[in-house]
């Protein structure tokens, strides 16, 4: 059985035989170079477990061999030779990454024994970062499968590559859904989100469209276009066997991936594809339970839990949150006058334009029948007071099923309670909102009326 596989590397033909000979007859498999440029070649093209190098050679020295080397590939452990011993050549080739150094003329014995140690220390280093890697392995897999959340998972993708490989920046592109382009769900690396769209934008146009679209893990020593960037490793991530997204990674300017780096890549490519078939089934089952099915906007169940959540990142952070309830006017009469099918159309209608009138971070819920409440997240008082008018005012103008030829117009009728001007809980906020939205409705309808402290209940005092 060869215990392992050797490169010897000396310009004396006769030391090289003598080496050869030595390490063959104790097991070892043995190849020889002449030269350092030589012996760099073959690194690349193979897998040696040891290099013993002579310090002098005719082109580049043993120690540029031994610096070279360990840029292509770090598990390759070196002995230096050297008929010039002295105590600063030995500390600056162990400072190189040499494992150890020897004098000539070589004693065979003392040459054998240092060679065994060296290997045997290696695959002791080997079993030890085999295990590492099998840990941290199991760590990220443990991490990725537990991840439910679409915009975390995306995340959590992308750092656990950036760990194993042992990139520097990043991005992840995914689809929502199957079909949509891919868009940015996450960077890091780089300071802006600009910066990040463009690398994306610009990976996307090169890499991951087009008739060569990249399925499996690929390494691209030297991305095209993409200035200042080192190494390049795309990693895909598959739902049902199809492409959903992907993760891209870079190194440093000179540096390289490995075969190692790739078959981490892979391993996590294949956890992440196995995750995500479940994530759209939780963001599935998700919808089912907070979508309402009418209007295709959040619930009230979605209010309960969502509610108190934006009031405690509020209070830590001192920030503030409004709530408009919002009630559309004699809403009765359009179901009694166009039938209840005509009624969910204009209520689906009367949603999306809620939508249009609020940011992607505010929260639009149908509250039940015609009734609506929208979270303003970091809104105060005066903000919800102009975003509740505009709303107001956008439905009051609006022709609903005009394309129908039907004009049907409404008006509404707003509530609005803040944070913490008005209530510090739930279950105030909430009160409040609704009172105000009902003192609205027996005045004038039509209108925006902001909570009144005094309708606080007895047992809950203002805490301003």
């Amino acid at each position: 059985m060869v215990k392992g596989k050797i490169l010897v590397v000396d310009d004396s033909m006769l030391s090289r035989v003598f080496c050869k000979d030595i390490l063959t007859e104790d097991g070892y498999e043995v190849k020889t170079a002449a030269t350092g440029i030589d012996a760099l070649e073959m690194i690349e093209h193979d897998n040696f477990d040891l290099v013993v190098t002579d310090l002098v050679l005719p082109d580049i020295n043993g120690d540029e061999v031994l610096k070279r080397a360990k840029q292509m590939e770090a598990t390759t452990s070196f002995i230096i030779m050297t008929a010039y011993a002295s105590i600063d050549t030995a500390i600056e080739c162990l400072k190189s990454g040499a494992s150890d150094y020897l004098t000539k003329p070589l004693n065979p014995e003392e040459f054998k024994i240092l060679v065994n140690r060296t290997i045997e220390q290696k695959r002791l280093f080997e079993e030890n970062n085999g295990l590492k890697r099998l840990l941290k392995l199991y760590e990220v897999s443990r991490l990725i499968s537990s991840c439910l959340e679409y915009d975390r998972f995306c995340e959590i993708v992308l750092d656990s590559l950036l760990q194993v490989p042992g990139g520097l920046i990043g991005v992840s592109v995914f689809s929502p859904k199957e079909g949509s382009p891919l868009t940015l769900k996450a960077w890091r690396g780089v300071s802006r989100e600009s910066t990040a769209s463009a690398l994306a934008d610009n990976l996307i146009k090169r890499y991951l469209s087009g008739p060569n679209i990249i399925t499996e893990v690929s390494s691209i020593p030297q991305p095209e276009d993409i200035s200042g960037k080192g190494p390049l490793l795309i990693v895909p991530v598959k739902s049902k066997e199809k492409i959903a997204g992907y993760v891209a990674i870079f190194k440093s300017p000179g540096d390289r991936y490995t075969d190692t780096d790739i078959d981490n890549a892979s391993f996590i490519s294949e956890q992440a594809s196995l995750t995500l078939d479940n994530v759209h089934l939780y963001s599935h089952a998700k919808d089912l339970i907070y979508i309402d099915e009418l209007t295709r906007i959040h619930n009230v169940r979605y209010m309960e839990e969502a509610l108190p959540n934006e009031i405690k990142r509020a209070k830590r952070f001192n920030l503030n949150l409004s709530l408009l309830f919002i009630d559309i006017d004699l809403f009765k009469t359009i179901n009694d006058t166009y039938g209840h099918n005509i009624g969910n159309v204009v209520l689906f209608e009367i949603a999306q334009l809620l939508k249009k009138n609020v940011r992607d971070i505010d929260v639009v819920i149908r509250y039940g029948g015609d009734e609506f409440t929208i979270l303003l997240i970091e809104t105060p008082p005066a903000g919800a007071m102009i975003i509740a008018d505009r709303i107001r005012a956008s439905i009051e103008e609006r022709s609903f099923l005009s394309e129908e030829g039907m004009a049907i117009k409404l008006t509404a009728t707003i509530g609005v309670a803040s944070l913490p001007e008005h209530a510090l809980d739930k279950e105030t906020l909430t009160l409040l909102a609704d009172k105000a939205m009902y003192k609205g409705k027996a005045s004038t309808r039509n209108v925006v009326i902001i909570a009144n402290n005094s309708d606080r209940p007895r047992n809950i005092q203002p805490d301003l």
